[in-house]
């Protein structure tokens, strides 16, 4: 958690300040899912505060999304590579929890 957006809604009282990697999922309006991760804690990358990522899933046309675990618990592999740089130096966590998303028909 939290919840970012609601029924269209940037959530009000989301965190402003404390800059993040982060990942989120969110829904558009005509069904389609959207998975956001972000880098962080790295000298050209900060990350975003939790207002800052509701924001970018609203620009990404999400009417409903929540914040999901980021940092080293989020990686984003995208044909077989891994995109995004992890926020730890001993790399990504070993964890049981993963979104696949497979072309149409696979």
């Amino acid at each position: 958690g939290p919840t970012l957006v609601e029924n269209g809604e940037i959530r009000p009282g989301l965190d402003a300040l404390y800059v993040e990697p982060r990942t989120a999922v969110g829904q558009r309006a005509d069904g389609a899912v959207i998975f956001v991760v972000l880098q962080g804690r790295q000298p050209a990358v900060l990350g975003v505060s939790r207002q800052q990522l509701a924001e970018i899933m609203v620009e990404y046309g999400a009417v409903n999304a929540g914040n999901l675990d980021g940092g080293s618990s989020s990686v984003m592999v995208y044909d077989g590579e891994i995109i995004n740089n992890c926020a730890s130096v001993t790399g990504p966590r070993n964890i049981p929890t993963a979104f696949i998303v497979l072309p149409e028909g696979d």
